[in-house]
């Protein structure tokens, strides 16, 4: 049984929290928000077919250090755009005798050591997806529906085969279902900025209109979106291929061939009730927006110009979305300067993501 801190308060955070306390984990929380129910009751609780009950963490602080310190494992469980607050916020508390799980990824271990610096960090696991599909109806209750199956990658590299198996030990019961060679081939397995950005780019107005309420993949689904997502797919599956990753969990997440078509596409997200029952989104700054372009397609593109790739249909959209949202986002999104890129070659960044050593 390990000690593990679980850093985040959103529903992917509550529900990993209580499968790893109902295995025997010593499970701390840390909230930045002191204000939270479980500060005066010490327990959340769990509904649905996955997962029921109460749970009550060992400890409940908004102090990052009394969470971290001594713990074997952090699990950091937070939208991508959090990422950047939490590298600083965790900078000189951890060392790098602990594993750094992360969900999902999204390139987190290049932006983290960035921030950090040095060669005195934990081992970093980055997942390709949150562990659940889950909602918060309350602040102290997750409602749970199901358990993804989780593509990983391991910084460094060299020592993911013998952290894999450890980490499917400590995890156990979500499932690490698949070892990618490295958390770049992890970045780019993200499902969200390959579905998101583009439906909802063309069903901007209606986000917006406060007297719709919409349902992307019910209502906003469109042909012109299924065209936009699996074109945005295949400037995804390039890149990987150019890089030598084997890649394709958009397929595999909407049950079609890896060369589908946008008529399979759009009749296999008109025909998942698991995806068309999905609410929203309602406002044009909701994560779908300015999260899955900022901090998905932004460091794609930013990778693919490292290696003398274009990928000009992400490129547009991500271009498009700063004129919407007024903020340059090939800046402020998860750029090549923040993920620690300049001075790179594709050689040298080959070997960093093998080592962790930046020579």
């Amino acid at each position: 049984m390990k000690k593990i801190a679980v850093l985040g308060g959103g529903n992917g955070a509550h529900a990993l929290a209580f499968d790893m306390i109902s295995v025997g984990h010593e499970v701390r929380m840390f909230y930045r928000n002191k204000n939270r129910k479980i500060f005066r009751t010490g327990v959340f609780y769990a509904a649905g077919d996955v997962i029921s009950g109460p749970a009550e963490p060992a400890l409940v602080t908004d102090d990052l250090q009394a969470a971290v310190e001594g713990a074997d494992c952090i699990f950091l469980v937070t939208p991508a755009y959090a990422h950047d607050n939490y590298a600083h916020m965790l900078k000189g508390l951890l060392h790098k005798d602990q594993l750094l799980f992360v969900f999902p990824g999204a390139f987190a271990s290049l932006q983290m050591r960035a921030v950090w610096g040095g060669e005195d960090c934990p081992v970093i696991i980055e997942s390709n997806n949150l562990p659940y599909g889950a909602r918060m109806p309350e602040e102290d209750l997750v409602e749970v529906y199901n358990r993804n199956p989780l593509s990983i990658g391991i910084m460094p590299s060299e020592r993911a085969e013998e952290i894999f198996g450890e980490a499917r030990k400590i995890v156990h019961p979500i499932e690490l279902a698949t070892l990618l060679p490295d958390i770049l081939a992890c970045g780019l397995s993200l499902v969200n900025p390959a579905t998101h950005p583009g439906p909802c780019l063309i069903n901007a107005s209606n986000i917006e209109r406060p007297n719709v309420d919409f349902y992307l993949y019910e209502h906003g689904f469109s042909p012109s979106a299924a065209k936009l997502m699996r074109e945005t797919d295949r400037e995804r599956i390039a890149l990987a291929a150019a890089l030598g990753y084997d890649i394709d969990p958009v397929a595999e997440a909407f049950h079609v061939p890896h060369n589908y078509s946008w008529e399979e596409l759009y009749k296999a997200v008109h025909g998942n009730i698991t995806h068309t029952v999905i609410a929203g989104p309602n406002d044009i700054n909701n994560r779908y927006l300015t999260e899955d372009a900022p901090y998905g397609l932004v460091p794609w593109t930013a990778i693919a110009q490292l290696y003398g790739f274009r990928m000009p249909t992400a490129e547009s959209i991500v271009n498009l979305y700063s004129v919407i949202h007024g903020r340059d986002w090939n800046t402020e999104g998860l750029s090549g300067k923040k993920l620690g890129l300049d001075g790179f070659t594709p050689e040298t960044l080959r070997e960093y993501l093998r080592t962790g050593k930046n020579h």
